[in-house]
């Protein structure tokens, strides 16, 4: 779909209700912040959610809603909220549910850890997980011992390590080399490690032996790259051009709306036929519980489905002070 006629198509009234939801732990290695504000919206019958993150390139939350107010979307958040609202406004009106259709392609998750301690993977691995997201950050290499303790007590998990980009590229190399070669065969990727470079990301694949994985920036397909990351809505990922990758479906780590749209294209891609990895549809559990965050229970490895119409909460969103965007 061309811009303009994204544009075009903005023309039911348009209302919002503000949220913040709050951290348990520091997210990531680029923001410090544990209170995030975002928005809910409703664009005729469809629902959808405006979550920015500043800290990686994002406008802020107020200019994200001029652009609704000005009807041009010119930013990837934008335009994904839009998308979702339009799929889920379609359901609702068919009175059909987005999530059931797909729900068995919708493959399971890894937990998202910002810390590792032997505590929080031992609660990880009684919920069911085989998989572990950390957060890493520069002083990452100061982690490997204990790190190491944990993968030998669990030997059955894989790990997933996501930087951020705060790293370089020499230094990517070096915490490689100070990987042990038990810890370096249970590592399914490096996310982000560094920003991207073809070049660079080549040398450091031939130099660590290990798999990276691309999240910023991954709707820029290239031919060399064989795991992207996707947040679907930020990416209208196209099924033609994947032959050959493996997609790694994660939420936007925002509201569960945005979590269960997240699911819902994770599905829908599956059903398409895409190859999908272990996922991350379930950040709810990194953010203190509310109303929607009950409906998809206990965070662990199976996605979990609110109930209802289009993306689902139906009764919980029909309750919320909407306020009309002018």
């Amino acid at each position: 779909m061309q811009r303009a006629d994204l544009i075009a198509q903005v023309m039911d009234p348009i209302y919002y209700w503000k949220y913040s939801i709050k951290a348990n732990k520091k997210l990531n290695a680029v923001s410090s912040r544990r209170e995030f504000e975002g928005a809910l919206l409703r664009i005729g019958e469809g629902f959808a959610c405006l979550h920015p993150w500043p800290e990686l390139g994002d406008s802020d939350l107020e200019g994200l809603l001029m652009e609704f107010r000005g009807n041009e979307l010119v930013s990837d958040m934008a335009r994904g909220a839009f998308r979702m609202a339009r799929v889920d406004g379609a359901a609702r009106k068919a009175g059909e549910s987005l999530i059931d259709s797909v729900k068995r392609y919708i493959p399971e998750s890894h937990a998202t850890l910002p810390e590792c301690s032997m505590s929080a993977v031992e609660e990880s691995v009684r919920r069911g997980y085989n998989m572990i997201k950390l957060k890493g950050d520069r002083l990452f290499a100061g982690q490997l011992k204990s790190l190491e303790e944990i993968a030998r007590r669990w030997p059955q998990l894989s790990w997933r390590i996501d930087f951020n980009e705060v790293l370089t590229s020499e230094e990517t190399i070096g915490l490689s080399q100070r990987l042990s070669r038990y810890l370096r065969g249970r590592i399914d990727f490096l996310e982000d490690p560094c920003p991207w470079s073809r070049e660079e990301w080549g040398r450091i694949r031939k130099r660590s032996g290990l798999n990276l994985a691309r999240d910023r920036g991954s709707h820029n397909l290239e031919d060399d790259e064989r795991i992207l990351v996707v947040k679907p809505v930020r990416t209208d990922i196209k099924v033609e051009g994947l032959k050959g990758k493996t997609l790694v479906v994660t939420s936007n780590m925002d509201h569960p709306l945005g979590q269960c749209f997240a699911a819902q294209q994770a599905g829908k891609l599956g059903m398409e036929g895409v190859r999908l990895s272990i996922g991350g549809l379930q950040t709810h559990g990194l953010f203190e519980p509310d109303q929607f965050t009950e409906r998809l229970g206990v965070a662990g490895p199976t996605f979990t489905a609110p109930g209802g119409a289009g993306l689902g909460f139906d009764d919980l969103l029909e309750k919320l002070p909407w306020k009309r965007l002018s």
